[in-house]
């Protein structure tokens, strides 16, 4: 009897409730394992109280490269964040996520312009002469503004061609027939983007003549320039 007392009274304590002070008995079910006592669940506890009790910092979302934060909604969303304590890591995490979202979607200029060849600034010139001969000033700033991808570029060209294909259907006396005359301008323009190529490349030259003539004959566009 004596010595399973001492061994019991010698057997390390399963819990405390501080450093120096064991608990008696089993270990209290409130008591998570990752704690040795009492008092390191309070300590925790306490400081955890205290993190979410806290005013968050000033939140600062001008490093961004995507997000306004002027704009009123996220003012509103940091207001919320505020109230509700929210950690300025967070924010400062979603942040950064959202400028990694959105720079997937951005297109590398030099690389589109590797997409279109080595008549890249030429063609972009054609587009630019071609827009604004036909659009009003707010779509010609509309369409340069967000005509960023040689995909895009590629796709206006396409547009492009088929409005000039179908302009020369336009029948005569029809108030639209007017537009050909830009047709006509548009390919001296081109001639003028492209005159090197006009020079050296004799089915690139003879395509734009003709091109030409058939624009000057379909809108009886004469030519006053002294060309």
């Amino acid at each position: 009897m004596t010595d399973e007392f001492n061994d019991d009274d010698n057997a390390t304590p399963s819990w405390f409730i501080d450093d120096n002070v064991p608990g008696t008995g089993e270990r209290p079910s409130w008591l998570n394992e990752k704690f040795k006592s009492a008092a390191d669940l309070a300590k925790s506890y306490h400081e955890l109280e205290k993190k979410f009790s806290s005013v968050p910092e000033d939140y600062d979302l001008s490093k961004s490269q995507f997000i306004d934060a002027d704009y009123e909604p996220f003012q509103e969303f940091l207001t919320l964040a505020r109230e509700k304590k929210v950690p300025k890591e967070v924010i400062d995490k979603m942040s950064d996520s959202i400028d990694k979202y959105f720079n997937e979607f951005t297109s590398d200029p030099k690389e589109e312009l590797k997409k279109l060849g080595a008549n890249a600034q030429d063609r972009i010139a054609t587009l630019d002469n071609w827009a604004k001969a036909n659009l009003s000033s707010e779509s010609y700033e509309a369409l340069s503004t967000n005509v960023k991808s040689a995909s895009a570029i590629k796709a206006l060209e396409e547009i492009r061609g088929k409005m000039m294909s179908n302009s020369t259907m336009v029948p005569p006396g029809n108030d639209s027939a007017t537009n050909n005359v830009e047709n006509v301008r548009e390919l001296q323009d081109e001639l003028t983007n492209n005159l090197a190529k006009y020079k050296s490349d004799p089915h690139y030259r003879k395509d734009l003549q003709g091109r030409i003539e058939k624009a000057a004959k379909t809108s009886n566009y004469i030519d006053k320039s002294g060309a």
